[in-house]
């Protein structure tokens, strides 16, 4: 079995057989002269649009009663056939009738309403059918009834009917669309519905593809099939208006949704662990002063590298009297300074102590 190849516009003929018939035409070729260069009134076309998940069924005036209800079951084939075969979404089957073709139908090709002349219709001939005797039919025996024993019969507006004007410009919904996703969007805005046509509401959908092993998404912009039935109130949006100047009507509205950033989590940096440069040896500390391009004179002891290290002015230690004219607060500051802990049993000797055991070079 050879395999179909499907597209998204396709038009079919049917046959008095039942059987569809594939037309070779592209949807340009079909939307030119309103349609009359393909639709023919002695016949029924099923018409697959799958851009917005329609199949029409087009039926001519003076196209057979057979071909019409036949028709609902090719239709019904190929909307199933299109699903599980060409992996499309599922098709609504609308049924049109020439002459009285619903603005859904219009819109979506850009034709204008004809009104057909019942004088084209072609009626039925009788030349062939059997005549009748009216006289033996209608036999009437007795004398003709009084005129005046005849009621009234009341007098009937009989004024043709006039059918309400159709509007002379028709909206091409596919050109407004276009025109409303190309238009910027304001910042911090999304677009999330379109309402074109006759308030019709359109929603985005997106489609996911492989093209070479890649993924691949695409957003299009489809009739929304289920709504909400009541009152929907419309916070955080903005409404644009896309107007027509040749007809000076609202031909599409705009709503876009406000973005609303979610504030940012601010992370605590962690606080890194000061170093406890007194754990290390003299050599450690002149390695690290020479890989840190710190100069340090020949003469420093410990504390004093330990402060270079820091960024501090080193004390100057070369006399050990020196500590002995220190009062306690201020060598506690200088080992809390040096990182040198002090039990608190500590005294002023143990202090200094202390920091001479931390000053000596090893």
């Amino acid at each position: 079995m050879m395999s179909m190849n499907y597209e998204h516009f396709m038009v079919y003929e049917l046959e008095n057989t039942g059987e569809r018939v594939r037309l070779d035409i592209s949807e340009n070729e079909f939307r030119e002269n309103n349609g009359k260069n393909i639709l023919d009134s002695n016949n029924v076309f099923v018409i697959v649009y799958e851009g917005i998940r329609r199949i029409y069924i087009w039926n001519g005036f003076n196209s057979p009663v057979r071909k019409k209800f036949i028709a609902s079951r090719v239709a019904a084939d190929l909307q199933s056939e299109l699903v599980t075969e060409a992996h499309f979404h599922r098709c609504k089957v609308v049924s049109v009738d020439e002459g009285d073709e619903p603005k859904d139908f219009l819109n979506a090709f850009g034709f204008k309403s004809n009104d057909f002349d019942e004088s084209e219709r072609i009626q039925p001939d009788f030349s062939n059918s059997q005549t009748f005797d009216r006289k033996n039919i209608h036999e009437w025996r007795k004398p003709p009834p009084s005129l005046k024993s005849m009621k009234e019969t009341p007098k009937v507006n009989k004024e043709p009917f006039k059918k309400p004007e159709k509007s002379k410009t028709s909206i091409n919904l596919e050109i407004v669309k276009k025109r409303i996703i190309e238009n910027d969007l304001p910042k911090n805005f999304k677009r999330q519905n379109l309402i074109l046509g006759d308030l019709e509401i359109y929603g985005a959908i997106t489609k996911k593809a492989k093209v070479f092993g890649s993924e691949v998404e695409e957003t299009e912009w489809e009739p929304v099939n289920s709504t909400y039935n009541g009152v929907i109130e419309l916070e955080n949006r903005n409404l644009r208006l896309y107007f027509n100047n040749t007809t000076g009507k609202v031909e599409g509205l705009e709503i876009l949704q406000k973005i609303i950033e979610e504030p940012k989590k601010i992370l605590k940096e962690k606080e890194e662990t000061p170093v406890n440069y007194t754990s290390w040896t003299v050599k450690q500390l002149k390695e690290y002063c020479v890989k840190h391009n710190i100069k340090v004179p020949s003469s420093y002891k410990k504390a004093q590298i330990i402060s270079i290290v820091k960024g501090e002015e080193p004390q100057n230690l070369d006399k050990v009297d020196d500590y002995n004219r220190w009062t306690v607060k201020e060598l506690k500051e200088y080992c809390t300074k040096n990182d040198l802990k002090v039990p608190s049993s500590y005294r002023k000797a143990d202090i200094i102590n202390l920091i001479k055991e931390a000053t000596k070079e090893i």
